[in-house]
């Protein structure tokens, strides 16, 4: 069908620009992270602390609000993922020990502490300016559980944690090429620093490529993979547990509602009492 084969070829180059994108940012958050005197680095986070000054002074209510928070969410993830991305990519090649690991896991904790800080200062500012109570964020959380759990989403067939997804506006398919991408150049410096290094953490998964054990490594992958999907399905019901359990709770009762942000509140009314009739 024409249109499918238009809507692909958008799909396709959206997710290529955006990979490019977040290839860039992980990029540069690498040469930060790897640089001596951190220069760069300094850069990053006071480009987080320059994101206060172009939000707390205009004006939001509920809902413009919720779109932020989601936006930090989104963020916060992409961050520590990069992170882990860059430690996996320094480890693959060589020269890494636990000095040089502790010092990286600090300075990523000052980068995760900044953004943390950052956005809690950009939050406090938006709710005292626009008279936006802290009850406002509860009131987030029980969205987010009622797409977890369906509510509000009867007769869709589709995925209950694709809503949640949608609604945060997570693009998951330009991350997943960025992390596939630097696992690729993780595996390739592995194969070529292991060769002559019996002490190279990655020795012998290199001398099994490099010997051609396929039934060893494909058996190693699949070990992974099963490890993977379990922690993924135990991740799911725990966090499904958890939605329940606040749906499940003491009748929340949304303070009056304003002109501005009456829609969050009558979509929490809506959740908590088609959580009760069930």
């Amino acid at each position: 069908h024409p249109r499918m084969i238009v809507s692909t070829i958008v799909v396709l180059i959206y997710a290529t620009l955006h990979s490019l994108l977040l290839f860039l940012h992980v990029a540069t958050l690498n040469v930060a992270m790897n640089s001596n005197d951190h220069a760069l680095l300094t850069l990053i986070i006071s480009g987080n602390f320059a994101e206060i000054k172009s939000t707390v002074f205009k004006k939001y209510n509920k809902q413009n609000l919720f779109k932020i928070t989601t936006s930090d969410i989104c963020e916060r993830f992409k961050l520590a993922l990069f992170l882990l991305l860059i430690l996996i990519l320094n480890c693959f090649q060589g020269g890494m020990n636990t000095a040089k690991i502790m010092e990286y896991m600090r300075v990523c904790g000052i980068v995760l502490v900044a953004e943390l800080a950052a956005d809690w200062i950009k939050h406090s500012f938006i709710t005292k300016f626009n008279f936006i109570k802290s009850s406002t964020y509860p009131e987030y959380a029980l969205i987010l559980a009622g797409d977890l759990t369906g509510i509000g989403h009867e007769g869709i067939d589709l995925n209950h944690t694709h809503a949640v997804v949608k609604r945060l506006g997570f693009s998951q398919i330009p991350v997943v090429c960025v992390m596939l991408r630097f696992m690729y150049e993780a595996v390739r410096y592995a194969i070529v620093f292991s060769h002559g290094d019996t002490e190279y953490f990655f020795n012998t998964f290199a001398f099994w490529y490099s010997e051609g054990r396929w039934a060893t490594l494909a058996g190693l992958m699949l070990g992974v993979f099963l490890l993977t999907l379990v922690t993924k399905i135990v991740l799911g019901f725990a966090l499904l547990g958890v939605a329940r359990k606040m749906l499940e709770g003491p009748a929340y009762v949304p303070p009056q509602e304003e002109k501005s942000g009456g829609g969050l509140s009558t979509t929490v009314k809506v959740q908590k009492e088609s959580n009760t009739r069930k």
